[in-house]
């Protein structure tokens, strides 16, 4: 993806005319999104000069990014404002005098992490630049900025994120709920595994179909036989049967090491948790599926074998 891709002349300010960071930000947040024009975008905007929510990063001496997550945008959003003279951003309490002449927004609705991990250094190394810097900054209009080719061709990349792929949870059980009742609800539902929870929803263990076979095999071949002392159902909990030792990832994991942890482990799906509290599972289909959708195998055309 290129930069030009999330930077359209419609969030671009320049000159920016500000004194400093906070009115930078009442005038360019307004322009990230129709959600952004009212109270709402001048509010987020206050708290992000105070430091309240997102992050601010300087990009060598004479520009900032700020970075912050909102559901504004439906996706990744930039915009960007420039003026020849400094505006101060340090704030007001600060002993240090900072300043920069090139201001740039990053907006995602996702963890902000991917931005931070992936966007930032990479525009961060663009703006260390003085000379590049000096173009934006001396530009007299939106259409100036964007003949930047530096920036615009800029190649970005949002990871994958497990919570790209996240199946919300939709069937739980408790650790005194009868093995009966799961693997009812197995069969009725055409799941491979149920989580145990906690009275806070904390997640204490799975019941797989591999852990419910492991006690209607047995019980179900010694009544066959006729022997006597053939396990009560009705007398076996969740807890009795479920895999306590499980490996769980969070919503703001790679979605790829998510992926490569299933395949070495063997497993068809991870739990997701949040907080310690279970969201829901990433299964290897959910992850087939983006990885089909982002290398553009969308499968159209000829099949490759028939019959």
């Amino acid at each position: 993806m290129k930069f030009r891709e999330l930077l359209t002349s419609e969030r671009v300010v320049a000159p920016l005319g500000a004194a400093d960071l906070a009115e930078a930000l009442q005038r360019l947040v307004p322009r990230m999104g129709e959600a952004l024009g009212g109270e709402r975008g001048q509010r987020l905007a206050r708290d992000l000069a105070a430091g309240a929510t997102g992050d601010v990063v300087r990009a060598g001496s004479d520009a900032v990014i700020v970075a912050a997550q909102t559901d504004a945008v439906d996706g990744l959003t930039a915009g960007l404002g420039a003026q020849p003279e400094p505006l101060v951003v340090s704030p007001p309490e600060s002993d240090r005098s900072e300043t920069a002449r090139v201001v740039v927004l990053l907006f995602t609705p996702r963890s902000p992490s991917t931005v931070r991990d992936q966007i930032v250094p990479a525009l961060g190394r663009l703006l260390r630049d003085p000379h590049r810097v000096e173009r934006l900054a001396r530009a007299g209009s939106a259409d100036e900025v964007l003949r930047v080719d530096e920036l615009v061709e800029l190649d970005v990349y949002e990871r994958l994120l497990v919570e790209d792929a996240l199946v919300p949870l939709r069937y739980r059980v408790y650790p005194d709920t009868p093995l009966s009742e799961v693997v009812g609800l197995m069969v009725r539902r055409g799941v491979q595994a149920v989580p145990v929870v906690g009275d806070s929803l904390e997640l204490v263990g799975i019941v797989s179909v591999g852990d419910a076979l492991q006690q209607l095999l047995p019980a179900t071949r010694a009544a066959e036989e006729g022997e006597r002392g053939a396990p009560d159902f009705g007398n076996i909990a969740a807890r009795d049967v479920m895999t306590r030792s499980v490996l769980c990832v969070s919503e703001d994991q790679s979605l790829l090491d998510a992926g490569s942890m299933m395949v070495n482990r063997d497993v068809e799906q991870l739990p997701v948790v949040r907080d310690g509290e279970l969201v829901g599972f990433v299964t290897r289909e959910a992850v087939l599926r983006h990885l089909v959708e982002i290398n553009g195998l969308d499968g159209e055309g000829e099949p490759a074998v028939e019959g």
